[in-house]
Parts: structure tokens; sequence; C-alpha cells
């Protein structure tokens, strides 16, 4: 029978062969960076602001654009709508680059896969994209799975070998 062996952060025993801290949630593998399982309040958070943000630049798009044409045309309105969507996308799509979302970004989380590396840009769009689609598929299921998974991980989650990581400061 295999010895239990003590959590490197708060010295709690552990299951051998766990990933995750069953008291702190602090990984128990070696990774780069010392995280821990995010919670699932603070992953909703995440969600919210990511559904957030593009509706607040769209209004200060839409915003901005019209005042902007009234005093100078459209032509210039235009523009200054099409360099603010740039900026968000360019933003957005080096932080999706590295394994998080302006949401998780800004709540300091990040996604990485069950080795401890980042996701990279394909998995990442995968589970956003495909995965989080299958999650809301069955009235939200793969969702909910999150509040009952030991790893918190949803079906998007699970089908990309993938953890939502607080990062320690």
């Amino acid at each position: 029978m295999s010895q239990s062996s003590p959590c490197p952060s708060c010295s709690a025993d552990q299951m051998p062969g766990a990933r995750w801290c069953t008291h702190c949630r602090t990984n128990l593998f070696s990774l780069p960076v010392r995280c821990r399982l995010a919670s699932p309040i603070k992953r909703l958070g995440a969600y919210w602001i990511d559904l957030t943000i593009p509706l607040v630049f769209l209004l200060v798009i839409l915003t901005g654009a019209g005042a902007v044409t009234a005093f100078v045309g459209d032509t210039i309105g235009g523009l200054v709508a099409f360099l603010i969507l740039g900026a968000y996308v360019a933003v957005a799509l080096k932080l999706f680059v590295r394994g998080t979302t302006p949401g998780k970004y800004v709540l300091k989380m990040r996604v990485i896969r069950d080795t401890g590396a980042d996701p990279g840009f394909l998995i990442m769009l995968l589970r956003e994209w495909v995965g989080k689609y299958v999650a809301g598929l069955f009235l939200g299921l793969g969702y909910v799975w999150i509040l009952i998974d030991q790893d918190n991980q949803g079906w998007h989650d699970k089908l990309m070998s993938t953890f939502v990581v607080e990062l320690e400061h």
C-alpha cells in the first residue's frame, strides 16, 4: 500500500497519484508556476466578464463612431470604429494564445493542459468554440458538471484535458 504525501502548500496528507490537494486545491504536479484550481464562482465571474467586455466595446464603438461621424464625417467615424474593434480583437487573441480570455485575465486565471503545459491556440480554439458548445447542448449540464467534478472540470475541459487555474502571486 502506497503512503500518502503531504501537500507542499498546506501540508495536508494526499492520496497517492492525486493531481490537486483536496484541502487547498494547489497543484501537486510540477508546473513552472504555482497555481490552484479556480473556484466555480470565479469561473462564472470570468464568463460574465467575457460576455460584458465585448458588449461594452460595441457600445463604445457605436457611440464613439457616431460622435466622430457627427463632427467629421462617415469615413473617419468608420475608421475609428474599425480601429477600436481591431484593438480589442488583437488583445483578445494575444490573451487567447497564452491560454486565457479577457475575463480570466482580469481575475488572474488561465487554462492549462493536464500536463501543466500551456494549451496553445488550437486547443484553446477547440475548447472555447467546440467544447463549450457541447457543454451547453444538454440543458447546460456540461457547465453544471463543474460543480460536481472533483477537479472542477466542465465537459469542455474534459474533452480537451484542460484545467482552469488561479495563478498565485
